[in-house]
């Protein structure tokens, strides 16, 4: 079982996180300082060359990544796990390394997979199931950090001096992937980078985007490594430190229901009828817990509760599916897609003759069903005044991943983001000019100036 830890010292050494908790993630709302973090990367990070000063801006860039705020609540679990695994002294030692190069390790694949797909992987980041599997994730995870259920502990036959050292490592791959999405928009920022560095797929190339992705996960995971090299000397709590566990474990559950969430818009349903599932499945949970004999421990009570309520929710969710699923939207054949008050064209020629003749600028979303930001953007449309009044004098034309016309723009030169995946914007003159670009869906403000024609910052058509 996890060990409890004088949380007293964790706090303090988890300080400056807790100003990136959700208490303060108003202030990254607006995509302040994301977009700062994608412009910093992308100034430092040339693909045509690999210096030791992008190297420095990867690694660096990785370390800032990690003060995300949808990082923080890896921070407790990887005290709890490496509490409960290093007993023995060289353990102390060797297993915040091998979770920290576990972590690294993970980035290394997605650089492997960015020069052998054009970072085809973070599209699968984006689907709605994919963000479901990862709020049930980060759910176990915070009930691990309460002492709820018990965290796998994969002890090794091999060395009983190095208890659990491959388990380690894949935890620490998995932190790596739960990270992932969190610092999505700075990843894909390299992603660019590395998918127009690569020529055709060649050993070299494959070495290059792997490096480059490892320095990001070694910069993202040094707080890791820190936290879980002070966190072993601590000693057992007091009981009135338990409430500082509880407020933490409090803070990953929160970011579990972020991403289920997400994963509930994407299935069409309205947060009433989330929060009406998310109540039954946590009634479920509870029935099941309190109905069995209270002479059996609390894990082993919890780990039968979810196992029998998982199946009766994921029972419930298959049936579901196919309604859910479908997008009203997308059942439509008009030219025009009205949403609000505002009205997306559906056919890309159109929507340029008619910017050429009325001289008004083009505005483009490339979008899918299946991704979350591109929802979110949608939501944003209608939400944000300034966004909506500029976007009410331009000609907007939605572009969709199953469009005819999606591989065209795909393979444009032009555009080389949209091999990495979507969301993705485009703003053009009235004569065509690629005046802007983003796959930032919250570069809210250059969006606005760019469609006032105040500045054009984006990268021009040569």
């Amino acid at each position: 079982m996890i060990q409890n830890v004088k949380l007293s010292r964790v706090f303090f050494l988890q300080f400056p996180f807790l100003f990136s908790t959700p208490l303060f993630a108003e202030s990254f709302s607006s995509g302040g300082t994301l977009q700062s973090l994608n412009r910093w990367i992308e100034s430092g990070v040339d693909h045509s060359s690999f210096t030791v000063f992008g190297a420095f801006f990867l690694f660096a860039g990785g370390f800032l990544a990690s003060l995300l705020p949808c990082v923080y609540p890896l921070y407790p679990i990887t005290v709890g796990i490496i509490q409960n695994r290093g007993e023995c002294g060289k353990s102390k030692i060797l297993h915040p390394f091998l979770y920290y190069f576990g972590l690294a390790f993970m980035y290394l694949c997605f650089g492997l997979l960015a020069g052998l797909t054009g970072g085809a992987f973070n599209t699968i980041l984006r689907f709605p199931v994919t963000n479901l599997f990862l709020s049930v994730l980060i759910f176990l995870l915070a009930m691990g950090s309460i002492n709820l259920i018990r965290l796998p502990t994969f002890y090794s036959k091999e060395d009983k001096k190095l208890p659990g050292w491959k388990g380690t490592f894949f935890l620490g791959m998995g932190a790596g992937f739960l990270s992932s999405p969190c610092v999505g928009p700075v990843v894909v920022a390299i992603l660019i980078q590395v998918s127009a560095g690569v020529g055709e797929v060649s050993a070299s190339s494959l070495a290059l985007a792997s490096l480059k992705m490892s320095l990001f996960g070694l910069g993202l995971g040094i707080p890791f490594l820190l936290i879980g090299v002070f966190g072993l000397h601590l000693p057992k709590s007091g009981k009135w430190m338990k409430w500082i566990q509880f407020a933490l474990g409090g803070v990953v559950f929160y970011f579990a229901w972020m991403y289920y969430d997400k994963a509930m818009k994407l299935w069409g349903m309205d947060r009433i009828s989330s929060l009406g599932v998310l109540a039954i499945a946590l009634g479920i949970l509870a029935a099941c817990f309190f109905y069995q004999s209270k002479a059996l421990p609390k894990t082993e009570k919890m780990k039968k509760a979810l196992l029998l309520s998982g199946a009766i929710v994921s029972l419930s969710i298959l049936i579901h599916f196919v309604g859910w699923g479908k997008s009203p939207a997308s059942l439509h054949a008009d030219p025009i897609e009205t949403h609000g008050n505002l009205g997306w064209h559906r056919t890309s020629e159109a929507a340029f003759q008619l910017a050429k003749s009325e001289g008004r600028l083009l505005f483009v979303d490339f979008y899918a069903d299946w991704c979350t930001n591109c929802r979110e953007f949608e939501d944003l449309t209608l939400s944000d005044p300034e966004l909506n009044e500029v976007l009410n004098k331009a000609v907007l034309l939605k572009i969709k991943d199953d469009d005819h016309i999606f591989p065209k723009f795909q393979d444009d030169p032009r555009f080389p983001e949209l091999k990495i995946g979507l969301p993705f914007f485009v703003i053009f003159s009235s004569t065509g000019t690629v005046l802007y670009k983003t796959n930032n869906y919250l570069n809210i403000p250059e969006m606005i100036r760019t469609l006032r024609g105040e500045s054009v910052q984006a990268k021009m058509e040569e």
